[in-house]
């Protein structure tokens, strides 16, 4: 991927930075010559399989030009949001944009959700968001520049029911963004929102142990009916990030291969074709429902 935009000098906090979309982001914010600071979680990293990625990914930022600052810690814990960010100003002095893209995504319905599992995405997925924000965004104002972008998700408008608690989280995060927004577009800051679709990630990697599962899930999953790549996030990232976007705020780019436009008798049929997908893929798939965590 070209460098589109120049990052030189700019310093960015990426939160759940080592794996999936947001390492996408981080690598090409590198190579637009950003300092990145590396959030991660390293035992939430290690109990998913992939220990040491958040080390792979500050060489990898390095190597193509940029500067990583790898910033450990839970953002699942009271006060870790406001601890973040101290640590990432210490480090590398002030931010003048950030990524939140940290979150659990636990899939179960409603009634099987432990309350443990409720209060572990409402933590993680706003009220971290909401220590950032409160310690970041006077500062950008002082300093009469900040780009805030938040990673949503085709759900914040077309919910799933079994990741209902998960949607709401998005939802309101893209609520907060708006409404931050309005408060601090003469400031100079812009606060948007990036809500990806079915996106190829290792939060999804168990359904692809079953091709054909898979090949049914991404077909139905959009129009385009196939899942984006991680790399397909970077760029639309990349501009509302960059001094380019400075008239856009308090948007929401849906890159979501179209999965977001109401269609008449499409979720009905969304529905059935995920059943049948479950149905196709009892032998291999997992049947226990399951929790995913990128921070």
């Amino acid at each position: 991927m070209t460098a589109l935009y120049d990052f030189t000098d700019r310093r960015v906090l990426i939160t759940g930075a080592s794996r999936g979309i947001a390492a996408a982001i981080a690598l090409a914010l590198g190579r637009c010559g950003a300092t990145v600071g590396v959030n991660f979680a390293a035992q939430v990293d290690s109990d998913a399989g992939f220990g040491g990625e958040a080390e792979k990914l500050a060489n990898a930022i390095g190597s193509v030009g940029g500067r990583a600052v790898l910033l450990e810690g839970d953002l699942g814990q009271p006060g870790a949001g406001t601890r973040l960010i101290a640590d990432a100003e210490a480090a590398m002095g002030p931010l003048d944009g950030l990524v939140l893209s940290a979150s659990i995504q636990v899939n179960k319905r409603l009634h099987k959700q432990t309350p443990e599992e409720v209060e572990r995405q409402l933590r993680l997925n706003i009220l971290s968001n909401i220590e950032m924000l409160q310690a970041v965004l006077p500062t950008m104002a002082e300093r009469g520049f900040g780009r805030v972008l938040g990673i949503g998700s085709v759900q914040d408008v077309a919910p799933n029911a079994d990741m209902a608690v998960y949607a709401m989280t998005k939802a309101a995060q893209k609520n907060l963004i708006e409404a931050l927004a309005v408060e601090y577009a003469e400031a100079g800051v812009t606060l948007n929102t990036l809500s990806p679709g079915l996106i190829a990630t290792d939060r999804n990697g168990f359904r692809r142990a079953n091709p054909d599962g898979w090949n049914i899930a991404q077909s139905s999953a959009n129009p385009m009916r196939r899942a984006g790549t991680p790399e397909e996030m970077a760029d639309p990232a990349l501009y509302l990030l960059s001094r380019e976007a400075a008239f856009t705020t308090g948007t929401t780019i849906y890159a979501s291969g179209g999965a977001h436009i109401p269609a008449p008798g499409r979720a009905i049929r969304l529905v059935l074709e995920e059943r049948q997908a479950r149905q196709e893929g009892a032998d291999n798939a997992p049947t226990e429902p399951r929790t995913e965590e990128i921070q």
